[in-house]
């Protein structure tokens, strides 16, 4: 990443910070709080101006909103929902049912998610078979305007070819490509792939199931700004623009199964993953087709590990369950930076936050921007009334 940038991109952090809560080493920035009315359901996700998108329930007004917040006083910014809306967000459509992926967010604060819809019984041109055909699925990129449209299973672009969508999550870089794993229509039946969606409306084939060596991915993928794709395949594979693979992870030679890719532009992946062997080690890992570095495993306090984020630094964050149990009987979570869980603490279940004791906190692929701030999911509840709730919280390095 260019110098300038990285400056630009501290400078723009740093002014859109607003300190809520803080520890030792990070600030604390409350940017949704459920007792507002707006309860995170699904894992955010945040840029390089620390810019977060998350999916949340408005217990007022009784749908769902993925939003879009950089400040804590900043008031949302709603880039779709699930309110039913004739012809939204394309023809035929009447609005979505449900969101079904996280979001993903690039560095120009464009979001891209997937989700389903319902058609619109009330007009006529929507009877046809075309707009009767089922799952009526796409996968749209917003900012919070006019959505525009990456894929759809009904309209273009799309339709030609697409049966559905294999994996909800999906990955967006600054180009608004987007990466996807579709199930074609077609012969052969059921055929599957990895493809690349753009805002232009075209596609792009890295490769379908019946041609290659490869089984479409059926976990989230990770792009980066090259165009790379990370996926999941007997290990990890790195899949690059001009048709050619590169195998990061190797399950079957190394012993080692890892899932849940994080990919940055340098081509380094960071898995989370455990050994074959006796005694099984679990861990988060990184490499870029060599040697595998271990970030943090199980040899030590930590029990068990969800998905790590990782940035163009090489920085990662992940969140784990360590070996000891908190006043509720649970093992104790938290977010972590590295091997030792005193020193690379984020947050973690046992800490206040907002006045009372953390029960939960997470993080998930999209966690981690190049300036080190990170974006989690906080469950907090008051010990005497047992009221619970919910934060997206981010972690601004001191």
């Amino acid at each position: 990443m260019p110098a300038i940038l990285i400056v630009l991109i501290v400078l723009l952090a740093a002014s859109g910070a607003e300190a809520q809560s803080s520890s030792a080493k990070y600030r604390f920035t409350t940017l949704v709080d459920s007792r507002d009315g707006l309860v995170p359901t699904r894992c955010p996700a945040i840029n390089g101006v620390g810019t977060v998108a998350v999916l949340v329930e408005d217990t007022v007004l009784g749908f769902d909103k993925l939003i879009t917040k950089r400040g804590a006083r900043d008031e949302p910014v709603v880039v779709a929902h699930t309110e039913r809306v004739a012809n939204y967000p394309t023809f035929c459509d009447n609005g979505f049912t449900e969101i079904t992926s996280n979001a993903s967010i690039n560095e120009l604060g464009e979001v891209a998610f997937q989700g389903n819809l319902r058609r619109l019984t009330a007009d006529a041109a929507c009877g046809t078979p075309e707009q009767r055909d089922t799952p009526r699925q796409g996968v749209f990129l917003g900012e919070g305007g006019p959505l525009t449209t990456i894929a759809h299973t009904n309209n273009l672009p799309g339709a030609d070819f697409i049966s559905e969508f294999i994996v909800a999550d999906v990955s967006v870089n600054s180009f608004g490509k987007v990466a996807l794993a579709i199930e074609l229509r077609g012969q052969p039946l059921f055929d599957q792939g990895l493809f690349v969606g753009s805002k232009r409306g075209t596609f792009e084939e890295r490769f379908r199931n019946s041609t290659s060596e490869f089984d479409s991915p059926s976990s989230r993928m990770s792009l980066n700004e090259l165009g790379q794709i990370a996926f999941q395949d007997s290990g990890i594979v790195l899949s690059n623009p001009d048709g050619t693979f590169r195998r990061i992870f190797d399950s079957s030679a190394t012993g080692l199964a890892v899932f849940d890719p994080s990919l940055n532009i340098f081509g380094r992946v960071a898995v989370s993953g455990f050994t074959f062997g006796d005694p099984q080690v679990a861990g988060i890992f990184t490499s870029r087709g060599g040697p595998v570095t271990t970030v943090a495993d199980n040899t030590g306090r930590y029990s068990s590990f969800g998905r790590p984020s990782l940035n163009d630094l090489g920085q990662v964050v992940f969140t784990a369950d360590l070996d000891e149990f908190g006043p509720n009987g649970f093992p104790l979570q938290g977010v972590f930076t590295g091997p030792d869980p005193v020193k690379d603490k984020v947050l973690q279940s046992g800490d206040n936050y907002a006045g009372m004791p953390v029960s939960s906190v997470f993080t998930c692929s999209e966690a981690l921007n190049n300036v080190g701030q990170i974006v989690m999911t906080v469950v907090s509840e008051n010990p005497d009334t047992f009221e619970q709730r919910r934060f997206i919280v981010r972690a601004t390095p001191r």
